[in-house]
């Protein structure tokens, strides 16, 4: 392995550092989990846009969801297995791209995160319009995580992604290194590495080999995984 000092490490949130997913939360609260669920089928398996088919067919469905129950939604998600040890036992800086700025916020706090980019649910009387607003949206994740490598003066070399959908593609395919984390079809070739379940405690020996991680601080049974 080449000698590179990684200085970012970018989670994905829906079904990555969460057992869970905030769109399909929604979807099931407004009772057309299997119609959503069928549209995301379709972009795990194909190459369509995610994030147009988000903020085109699916995010409008939630129009008058009270921003009361979002963050209840949001709160009642658990992390991934591993999720929460690994997440705060980083030792560079960390960022989480995902869907909706209030899971971002939410999850960026409980784990000790720098960075969190998504998308703006728009409301207005306390309830959610249907659209959506953000840079993830208009742009998809690459160009974001772009800005965030200018920003922070880096490389994209220094680097590491962890995710798992089409979503994710661009950060796996800019990262100098990536992880797959129970990867959908569409994207399963495209991470360095795949993990076939959602289990961060399987990434603890490729983030303490490029020195991202304090793996003494994670119970030992699992530091040496």
């Amino acid at each position: 392995m080449a000698e590179t000092t990684y200085e970012l490490v970018v989670f994905d949130g829906d079904e990555t550092l969460i057992a869970g997913d905030i769109i399909s939360a929604l979807a099931e609260h407004v009772g057309i989990a299997a119609e959503v669920e069928g549209m995301k089928a379709d972009v795990w398996e194909s190459d369509v846009d995610p994030m147009a088919v988000l903020a085109e067919r699916i995010f409008p469905q939630f129009e008058g969801v009270s921003m009361a129950t979002l963050d209840r939604l949001v709160r009642s998600l658990p992390f991934a297995p591993g999720a929460e040890a690994v997440a705060r036992n980083v030792t560079c800086q960390t960022a989480i791209f995902t869907a909706l700025s209030p899971l971002a916020s939410h999850v960026a706090a409980e784990l000790d995160l720098d960075w969190e980019r998504a998308n703006t649910p728009v409301a207005a009387a306390a309830a959610l319009t249907g659209e959506l607003r953000g840079e993830i949206i208009n742009h998809g994740k690459g160009p974001v995580l772009d800005d965030l490598v200018a920003e922070l003066g880096i490389d994209h070399e220094q680097v590491i992604a962890i995710g798992d959908g089409p979503h994710d593609e661009p950060l796996f395919s800019r990262a100098g290194f990536s992880i797959g984390l129970d990867p959908k079809p569409a994207v399963r070739d495209v991470p360095d590495v795949v993990i076939d379940e959602q289990d961060f405690f399987r990434t603890v020996p490729y983030l303490r080999e490029r020195g991202v991680l304090d793996a003494e601080a994670i119970d030992d049974r699992f530091a040496e995984c």
